[in-house]
């Protein structure tokens, strides 16, 4: 019901407003919008200059190219094609210069919505039939009737709502914008002024009703839209950083020495001398470690580049404190790396341990007693460590491998283990920094860019699927030299509707190509325990060629295996074939990798040349989109109404410095108030994704 002497606040519920009966407030509500307040924030999606209608008679100048043209309908029938059988509304607009054909396919629904007599706005793009008439197909139309206001002006686009008409929410969305005079700006002048943006009312009456549709308005880049890309940008990162500061960041009590003889220990254990990076990244470790905050901290290195060795430097300084370690890894067979690798390195002088879901229920016991009572000063562990039951006499640093694979919430977990421990969190993908501060905005950033010496380049050749034979006696000959290699298939792991069929036939072409060769297939529908097995099978050499899905991406080290092939290469990102590749090249042999396709040639050899993995992230980042590059789900977290964190990095710098400054300035109880006002809510309640 709508009340005509109410005054429409923000805070007004839909269902006040004009227009909107209980029908159009439950759907509404389905969408999420129950005030005023809520549609303001619903931008349209694009405008249509309903000023300058293109005439009929002029659209032959306009093939291809979508334009506005305004008509009345003098004929409109549905028919069913006699080729297809497909359904098709089809009717005709004239405007005084001429006629055109609309066409919609499979929309029978149409010819109870458009009669003849109908004057219609369409938008769409003119194209000749295959008869070589000028027709529109499956155009956006809206009808008007009698005197309409919107005409002769810019008309917002809206994403469509339910079943509620074009025009309806447009009127809907018109009436909540009488609330703008009651709206408050929850972003204080000061930070307005640190931000460089514009107040919030003027920014979302430009938005819902621009005057001109600029090439700066279109673009995105008006000060309405950098007030909205700014706002949730500078939400975002204040965010992220009161939730660290509030939960994360207190005072720690341990107080840490770092000795000579600590020093000595650290150059005995190193297999070689640390490149100029890892030296950088180590001191940045070691005086977040002497800090009186505890560390928060991501290590990015490209696949090689010994970030495993700095985690380790950390560890023994923590341990040589007295205090305890624990590493988190994603997959058994990491941890098994990790583990062998470490007591490998530390040769006894360390009790470390191994925390998995397989340990029989003797060594739980066991592992669990040691880390309660302190024998154990370094526990290596996947999932089972964030379980209830472990407790640590004393946690001093955490170490997370491989963070695309743990969520905020298992790193808050595991931080609430030990008494406020130096979290240190390790990947490989070799995340471009205006991506990083996007998704770890809340995390110091160490970036390890250069291999240690003597790691050789890995050979990368791109083959089409002619070439195959020629590929497979090359691998032939290898394996009789004692090499290893891995046949790598497209199959998208993440979809629920894994089809393992291509990768099943590959396996049985690859077995019968090479009849004398033990070739065995891996894939993630495997259980966890026939993935080891395999992959432990591949580690030991009893297997030849492991063909397989891209579940081998992740950080296990074969060094016989020196040979990745990647076949249909085309359908991979580049960021995902540099991280196959960094599957070899880590033995003594030299290494290849072959991309199978004849397909995006060019892409392929952009990769083929490229060796550092951040130079092929920023490529990637900019040929194929956050979206993609990050995979569906970590995106999903990424969704700004105009901002694009790759276009938009500069803003993001200067969204995340103003948010740093805020917090230092003002301190965590106002940080903690401009955030509320921001999100309508506590910040614990957005932590939890």
């Amino acid at each position: 019901m709508f009340y005509p002497h109410r005054v429409i606040s923000a805070d007004t519920p839909v269902q006040f407003l004009k227009g909107v009966g209980a029908g159009r407030a439950k759907v509404l509500h389905e969408y999420g919008f129950n005030t005023a307040g809520d549609l303001l924030w619903f931008f349209p999606y694009r405008y249509e200059d309903r000023r300058y209608p293109t005439p009929i008679a002029d659209l032959g100048h306009h093939v291809d190219t979508p334009v506005l043209i305004r008509g009345r309908v003098i004929s409109a029938h549905a028919r069913v094609s006699p080729v297809k059988r497909m359904r098709i509304f089809e009717a005709a607009l004239e405007d005084g210069s001429g006629a055109i054909k609309l066409v919609w396919f499979n929309q029978p629904f149409l010819a109870d919505q458009i009669k003849r007599g109908d004057r219609l706005a369409v938008f769409g793009a003119p194209r000749l039939s295959n008869y070589g008439q000028l027709q529109i197909e499956s155009p956006d139309w809206e009808k008007f009737e009698g005197d309409e206001e919107e005409e002769g002006s810019i008309v917002p686009i809206y994403s469509k709502i339910g079943n509620i008409p074009p025009k309806a929410l447009r009127q809907i969305i018109r009436r909540a914008l009488e609330s703008l005079p009651s709206l408050s700006d929850p972003m204080p002048p000061e930070i307005r002024r640190r931000l460089r943006v514009g107040e919030l009312v003027p920014a979302i009456e430009a938005l819902h009703g621009p005057k001109e549709l600029t090439g700066e308005f279109l673009g995105r880049r008006s000060p309405a839209h950098l007030r909205v890309i700014l706002q949730e940008f500078f939400t975002f990162q204040l965010a992220l950083r009161v939730r660290r500061a509030t939960e994360e960041v207190r005072v720690k009590k341990r107080a840490m020495t770092i000795d000579d003889a600590m020093r000595s220990e650290v150059r005995r254990i190193l297999p070689f001398r640390l490149t100029k990076a890892q030296k950088r990244v180590v001191k940045e470790i070691a005086d977040d470690l002497r800090s009186d905050r505890p560390m928060y901290r991501l290590l990015q290195g490209d696949v090689g580049s010994g970030k495993t060795i700095v985690a380790l430097i950390a560890a023994i300084l923590m341990i040589r404190n007295g205090h305890q370690v624990a590493l988190l890894a994603p997959t058994e067979i990491l941890v098994e790396q990790h583990h062998q690798r470490i007591r490998q390195l530390v040769d006894g002088s360390l009790v470390v341990a191994k925390a998995t879901g397989a340990a029989t229920a003797g060594e739980r016991r066991t592992l669990l007693a040691g880390l309660r009572d302190g024998y154990i000063q370094l526990v290596v562990g996947t999932h089972a460590l964030l379980e209830e039951k472990v407790a640590f006499q004393s946690l001093g640093l955490a170490i997370v491998d491989e963070q695309h694979r743990f969520g905020v919430e298992q790193r808050q977990r595991l931080f609430a283990k030990g008494e406020m421990p130096d979290i240190l969190v390790m990947t490989a993908t070799p995340i471009p920094r205006s991506l990083a501060l996007a998704m770890y905005g809340d995390l110091e950033l160490s970036v390890i860019d250069e291999l240690p010496p003597g790691r050789r380049k890995i050979k990368t050749a791109v083959r089409a699927p002619s070439h195959l034979e020629k590929v497979y006696r090359f691998i032939d000959g290898e394996i009789s030299d004692g090499a290893q290699a891995y046949i790598v298939y497209p199959i998208i792991e993440e979809s629920e509707k894994l089809n393992l069929r291509p990768l099943k036939q590959g396996f049985e072409a690859i077995r019968k190509r090479f009849p004398d060769r033990q070739v065995a297939m891996m894939h993630g529908r495997m259980t966890p325990a026939d993935k080891e097995a395999t992959m432990q099978r591949f580690k030991d050499g009893e297997i030849d060629i492991l063909v397989s899905t891209t579940v081998i991406e992740v950080g296990i080290d074969v060094p016989k295996a020196s040979i990745m092939v990647i076949m249909d290469a085309d359908r991979f990102g580049l960021s995902q074939l540099h991280q196959l590749r960094g599957r070899v090249g880590r033995g003594a042999r030299t290494s290849y990798c072959v991309l199978v396709s004849d397909l995006e040639k060019d892409r392929l050899e952009i990769f083929s040349k490229a060796r550092d993995g951040f130079e092929v992230a920023e490529r990637d980042l900019q040929l194929r989109g956050p979206g993609e590059f990050l995979g569906t789900r970590q995106a999903g977290a990424l969704r700004f109404r105009f901002g694009d964190i790759i276009r938009d990095h500069h803003l993001m710098e200067r969204a995340r410095d103003t948010a740093i400054d805020l917090l230092a300035s003002d301190g965590v109880p106002r940080a903690e108030e401009i955030v509320r006002q921001l999100l309508g809510m506590d910040v614990a309640a957005t932590a939890r994704d």
